[in-house]
């Protein structure tokens, strides 16, 4: 949160319990601060308030800094009569409760203000009601005050408890304040009331809490209330009135203010001393930009240094950024996740790190489970999880995983066609030469990591175009899923659309270019299971096995010869096309790119089952060329008439889900998406933790586990293979000192626990239900259409027959608005898939080292007006009531910017940064 000012220190006062001295803490810290020389204005801020009015903290601080009463203002927020929790408070008296967010903004909105009229250099006390766990009065579910106060990120006075068991407490409240990210600057406590019960806790207190870097005042016991309501507060006063003499106190005055200005010029100083220290990834550092200073994150939103904010400045040092690219796409339910946190915390607690090979513990275990389980990713396919660090080292476990899969289908494949040498030995020699030549077919734009296998395993392109990188495979150009004008669209390569109507009878339907395919929605592009049974597929099926079958024998694609080179020349020995790898539905990295959901089943289909697709045989038995050939026999090629399978046996598939995987798209899986396909090994990362630290999973079929568990026993050619089991040279030789680490594993599991709920809930069942029932006409209107700007109902809305939520495409960004921007002058066309939004731009020629999109958007990180539609606050982004003020921290690809949201990011948030997007597209300008 933006709450931090060079001309208003602001301190939060917590409680370890209630009745341990609070508002007498803190009214001596009004009063302190009141009575500096050359001081300004002293604020009191009593955000809730229980209990009869006579009896109001705020009275009790008003009643005992009159003398300064010219510079000291006090305020009370929400307050009720009964003197019970707030919870309670709230429901007897019938009162409307208000919202987290409300709550929150309230506070934020008042603080503001302070800080605004503000003269010289003020103080803030904000004092809470009750112990750090009091609930407060919100909806929904009454969070607590540790909680609920969390948005705004004030720094915090903890007044420990000096009663009989007041350590424990106040360490507890200390630790449950440090688990929420809260910056403890202080602890209060006061001396034993008397000599006769002395417990000894300040003693304590001053030892802990120092030993921690934690400032600690220890203070008088304030004296026993009297009866006498005129003595009482004569003897307060005079109490009071000592502690102004205190050096403990006026020592943590001093404190309060060094920590504050340090920490500012802390944060000021941080970029040019990043930039002497650090070495970003994916960063030009000869590039002389700015550094965004991060001081915190909540939710989707970091709290950044405002680089504009002036020295005599009453605006915020901090600003509000949406971080819109969630964190590199690790966000599942926003930063700082209380759950996540705690269960981060337990299994810290409960086993630091512990080894894993032959060893298993309770986190790793139940993840396993899970994963493998009906309600997990794995179902149906997956045997075994491998757990490694992060989403490049999973898939290049998942690469290994795959070529050793290949080995042993070719060497059964070779057996049982009688091909190996005579007594069925294979020369090991060779056996190496040939294994080092393994490749992959994949997609062009793929992008699976930045380790030297992954590498490989891609095209070379604009993000590979360096001397570590040696991509051995082939990488279809895919067909896209677009919205142009208005129209969802399947966009074909051109030249992938000449070979598809020239090479078969069937036409593609509703083609209204060469190239575009239409649809009524993009619902109905992701309905595989239907467009399975249309012409479409079996042509994109009959192109792929003729391409494969190309490759078999070295035939360079149509495409190249296209491009000028002789007919049927011959490329160098061929890489052996050893495993399907792809990211599903969506290509990352490489450009945002929404695969068409059918060219990759198809992909799929092939692969897998390659005698289905036979297709023409380049040669004839009579008249096959000499390998060594640079050229085919044209003639021999065109006589031959016999109908073989493109590739001799099934290739094992990989699906790269760390990005796309855990509702990022929507379903569980984007297997769903593809007519429920399933690989033979699966990899899982960034959504899997939360977003809270790296780990992943590489999931595996029992075929795959069983090529490392057995090793082929060579037998005479011509029998089956037998298998025994393998030795230490055949297991999979891969791992990482963090494997299964306990943390990430009991992360992992609190975060599949959690997502059920979200995306079962209102907001995602509403943009579901507007997906399905939006069919895309192209609008004649130049102007955005109404409804994209208004908050979904709540309330199921009628559908036209049941519906399998996790196989029915939808986004949190409204399909209108897609179709809007689509029809932009500046827009080339835009997709969206689960919290996914792709905008790409027109430019002739964009690439991955375009700055087109960067410069396009650049005023969204800037301070941004709200919008005329904005009439709620955004979920924890205090600003006033009325209008949110934050910037949008965003990444871009070239000529393609994206945003991203969380799982859980409120609708009122991705209509607010629509309406940005659709200002700075329609105008150019804010």
């Amino acid at each position: 949160m933006s709450l931090l000012f060079k001309n208003l220190r602001i301190h939060q006062i917590f409680g370890a319990n209630t009745n341990v001295g609070k508002t007498v803490v803190t009214t001596a810290l009004v009063r302190a601060s009141a009575a500096r020389k050359q001081g300004g204005d002293t604020y009191y801020f009593k955000p809730l308030s229980t209990g009869p009015l006579e009896e109001a903290d705020d009275l009790h601080v008003q009643q005992h800094t009159r003398r300064w009463s010219s510079n000291v203002h006090i305020d009370c927020l929400y307050r009720y009569n009964d003197p019970v929790s707030p919870h309670l408070a709230v429901q007897i008296a019938k009162a409307s409760p208000p919202t987290t967010e409300t709550f929150v903004s309230s506070i934020a909105s008042r603080i503001r203000q302070g800080a605004e009229r503000a003269n010289g250099f003020g103080h803030m006390y904000v004092e809470t009601a009750g112990g750090i766990h009091s609930p407060t009065p919100c909806t929904p579910n009454f969070p607590t005050q540790a909680d609920a106060y969390r948005p705004l990120f004030l720094p915090t006075i903890l007044v420990g408890d000096a009663k009989l068991g007041g350590i424990s407490t106040t360490i507890a409240a200390y630790e449950a304040l440090i688990l929420r990210g809260y910056i403890v600057d202080a602890l209060v406590v006061f001396n034993d009331p008397d000599e006769t019960s002395k417990y000894g806790n300040s003693e304590y207190l001053d030892t802990y809490f120092s030993e921690r870097g934690i400032g600690v005042a220890v203070l008088p016991h304030p004296p026993e209330k009297l009866d006498n309501e005129e003595q009482n507060r004569s003897t307060t006063e005079e109490y009071y009135d000592s502690l102004l003499l205190n050096p403990s106190l006026s020592k943590l005055l001093a404190r309060l203010d060094t920590l504050h200005n340090c920490r500012i010029a802390d944060l000021e100083s941080m970029g040019e001393r990043t930039k002497e220290h650090i070495w970003w990834p994916f960063v030009q550092h000869a590039s002389d930009e700015g550094v965004n200073v991060i001081d915190s994150a909540y939710g989707d939103f970091f709290n950044v240094l405002d680089s504009k904010s002036l020295p005599s400045s009453n605006s915020a040092v901090l600003h509000p950024q949406l971080d819109s690219s969630a964190s590199w796409w690790t966000q599942t339910f926003g930063h700082t996740n209380t759950r996540l946190t705690l269960a981060a915390a337990r299994a810290a607690g409960r086993y630091g790190h512990v080894m894993f090979p032959r060893a298993t513990h309770a986190p790793a275990l139940a993840l396993s489970e899970y994963l493998l389980s009906p309600n997990g990713p794995g179902h149906e396919w997956a045997s075994r999880v491998f757990f490694s660090d992060n989403g490049s080292t999973g898939m290049e476990v998942a690469l290994k995983m795959a070529l050793r899969t290949f080995v042993r289908r070719r060497e059964a494949w070779l057996m049982s066609n009688g091909s190996t040498p005579e007594g069925g030995e294979i020369d090991q020699k060779r056996r190496r030469t040939y294994e080092r030549r393994l490749g992959v077919i994949g997609l062009k734009g793929s992008y699976h990591g930045d380790t030297i296998g992954t590498m490989d395993a891609c095209e070379e392109s604009g993000v590979y175009t360096c001397e570590w990188h040696d991509c051995k495979g082939y990488w279809f150009d895919p067909p896209r899923v677009v919205i142009r004008q208005g129209q969802a669209s399947v966009e074909v390569p051109f030249g992938m659309a000449e070979e598809l109507l020239t090479t078969d009878s069937a036409t593609i339907p509703k083609k209204n270019t060469k190239n575009l395919i239409t649809f009524l929605s993009p619902a109905h592009v992701y309905d595989v299971s239907s467009r399975l049974n249309t012409p479409l597929y079996k042509l994109y099926t009959t192109y792929i096995a003729r391409k494969l079958r190309c490759l078999q024998f070295g035939l360079l694609a149509p495409e190249l010869e296209r491009e000028g080179l002789s007919e049927n020349r011959r490329v160098e020995p061929p890489t052996e096309l050893a495993a399907l790898v792809l990211e599903p539905l969506l290509l990352g990295a490489g450009g945002m790119i929404f695969v068409d959901p059918l060219f990759q089943r198809a992909l799929v289909d092939v692969v897998r089952n390659p005698n289905r697709f036979p297709v023409s045989s380049l040669f004839s038995q009579s008249s096959s060329p000499n390998l060594q050939s640079s050229t085919i026999d044209a003639q021999a090629i065109e006589s031959d008439l016999l109908a073989e399978p493109p590739l001799p046996h099934p290739l094992p598939i990989v699906f790269d889900e760390v990005f796309t995987g855990f509702h990022r798209l929507g379903p569980l899986t984007p297997q769903a998406l593809l007519g429920n396909a399933h690989p033979d090994i699966a990899v899982y990362a960034k959504m899997l933790t939360g977003g809270l630290l790296p780990t992943a999973v590489t999931l595996a079929s029992k075929e795959v586990f069983d090529a490392f568990y057995y090793a082929p026993e060579s037998e005479s050619p011509g029998s089956q293979v037998l298998r025994k089991l393998g030795g230490k040279q055949h297991a999979l030789l891969h791992g990482h000192s963090y494997t299964a680490h306990a943390i990430g594993c009991e992360v992992a599991n609190e975060t599949v626990k959690m997502m059920p709920a979200i995306v079962g809930g209102a907001e995602h069942v509403a943009m579901r239900d507007v997906w399905r029932c939006s069919k895309f006409e192209k609008s004649e209107q130049k102007e955005a259409q109404v409804n994209w700007k208004r908050s979904p109902s709540l309330l199921n809305v009628p559908l036209d027959g049941p519906m399998d939520d996790d196989v029915h495409a939808y986004s949190l960004w409204h399909p209108n608005f897609l179709s809007d921007v689509s029809q932009l002058d500046s827009v080339e066309d835009v997709m969206a898939l689960g919290t996914v939004l792709a905008i790409r731009l027109k430019e002739l020629g964009g690439s991955y080292t375009s700055t087109s999109a960067e410069t396009v958007f650049s005023p969204l990180s800037q301070m941004l007006p709200p919008t005329s539609h904005y009439t709620t606050p955004s979920k924890f982004v205090p600003g006033t009531l009325s209008a949110p003020v934050y910037s949008i921290h965003f990444r871009t690809l070239g000529n393609v910017a994206y945003f991203m949201t969380s799982l859980n990011t409120s609708l009122d948030v991705v209509r607010e940064v629509q309406e940005q997007i659709w200002q700075i597209l329609r105008t150019g300008m804010i």
